[in-house]
């Protein structure tokens, strides 16, 4: 059944459906973590991007909101993952926030 083109602008122009944004911020979140090497840094570094993304597709009106849904899962602005890297790599740290040299990534490995 296709959707006529009114009610495609009515969701467009319309309130984000928060039930349907927050499964999607579970999904991005399981994937992430999956991908993750259990190391918060990256996690935060994969969902946060992959939220980025699906923010970039939805109408203006609606991003404000959904970043905030997907803040409470985790998500950071990515100046706030560069501040992350920079306070890692000044202490040793890799990307991932893990020692260098013992990063299961390889990062440092000679």
């Amino acid at each position: 059944m296709h959707k006529h083109a009114y009610d495609c602008k009515a969701e467009l122009l319309g309130p984000l459906d928060e039930d349907a944004w927050f499964q999607i911020c579970q999904q991005e979140w399981n994937i992430a973590h999956r991908g993750c090497g259990l190391s918060w840094s990256y996690l935060v570094k994969l969902f946060s991007s992959a939220i980025d993304r699906r923010v970039s597709m939805l109408p203006e009106h609606q991003r404000l909101r959904a970043i905030a849904i997907a803040a409470d899962k985790g998500y950071e602005t990515l100046e706030v993952r560069n501040e992350d890297d920079a306070i890692n790599l000044a202490n040793g740290c890799c990307i991932h926030g893990i020692t260098l040299d013992c990063c299961p990534f390889g990062c440092g490995s000679l």
